[in-house]
């Protein structure tokens, strides 16, 4: 038993010193010293968000640029990784970053690698943000809350009861013969109405006509709102809230044999390069654009 006693004590040591060097050696190389900047802490839906890190690594420490990042709920629209003082090592992280998603979102930590002076990898994460991001459809204005004064209390003489009854019987056949009378319209004017994707069109076509009236970026904008528009209407899905990945991945399984996906592919790049990018197409590639969404349009 001793013997089986003192085996136990030994690995018992042996475990507490590998932990003791684990913590050392953390404690060695963890040296980092991280701050984060955000433009804003609101904005609407389609800006563009301003995100940077600032980090403060061991001496002769690097990052490499080489890196895959990713934000839930947000879509990278370009990143740079820049040394910007060789006297305290610091390095600073730029994101542009942008969500069509609405409401408090959190900008989740991401992982950041770096290779020390003796070539050892290490790495930090960057710190928690959270955004409110704000339709610009949806009126936030509220309406003044006025206090409710307290019920005076009725008397009611059996003449005006009978009055009243006969007052909304009246007003019951009036309802139901309105109701009669609107599903007769309807019926007869069937022939007449618009359907959803005329209506689209429409709209589609009207902004090609004013384009001149509004900035590309807009142009851009709006085009791309009306064909979410239309698939949300006519897939039964909230296209509107999809980040452009989550789009692509959605409508692609619904394309038609005449649309290829790469084709599709890069019809959203284009969008993304207009609309956020410092980019801007040419009349012939705005032509193209527009006339690649109303294809969409009538073949979906």
């Amino acid at each position: 038993m001793k013997r089986l006693y003192k085996g136990f004590l030994i690995i018992e040591y042996v475990v507490l010193s590998i932990i003791f060097i684990f913590c050392a050696r953390i404690s060695l190389y963890s040296q980092e010293v991280v701050g984060v900047l955000l433009n804003a802490d609101e904005t609407f839906v389609g800006d563009i968000i301003n995100f940077k890190v600032k980090v403060k690594l061991p001496e002769n420490a690097r990052i490499s640029a080489e890196q895959n990042f990713h934000f839930n709920d947000f879509d990278i629209l370009n990143s740079s990784v820049e040394r910007v003082s060789y006297n305290e090592n610091i390095y600073e992280l730029s994101f542009k970053l942008i969500t069509y998603k609405t409401g408090f979102l959190t900008i989740n930590p991401i992982t950041i690698f770096y290779i020390n002076s003796d070539g050892t990898n290490d790495l930090f994460f960057t710190p928690e943000e959270h955004v409110e991001i704000k339709s610009i459809i949806r009126d936030d204005k509220s309406e003044d809350i006025k206090d409710i004064k307290p019920l005076n209390k009725l008397k009611i003489k059996p003449i005006y009861i009978f009055l009243m009854i006969i007052i909304f019987a009246f007003f019951v056949i009036c309802v139901l013969c309105s109701v009669k009378a609107a599903l007769e319209y309807a019926k007869r004017s069937q022939e007449i109405k618009i359907d959803f994707k005329t209506k689209i069109l429409d709209d589609l076509n009207d902004l090609y006509v004013n384009k001149d009236s509004i900035s590309v970026r807009n142009f851009y904008y709006k085009m791309f709102e009306i064909l979410r528009i239309y698939i949300s209407k006519q897939y039964k899905f909230d296209a509107l809230e999809m980040t452009t990945s989550e789009f692509f991945r959605s409508v692609k399984q619904l394309l038609p044999n005449e649309i290829p996906i790469n084709e599709f592919k890069d019809y959203l790049k284009m969008f993304n390069l207009a609309r956020y990018a410092d980019f801007t197409p040419d009349v012939v590639e705005i032509e193209n654009n527009y006339n690649f969404t109303k294809k969409l349009l009538e073949l979906l």
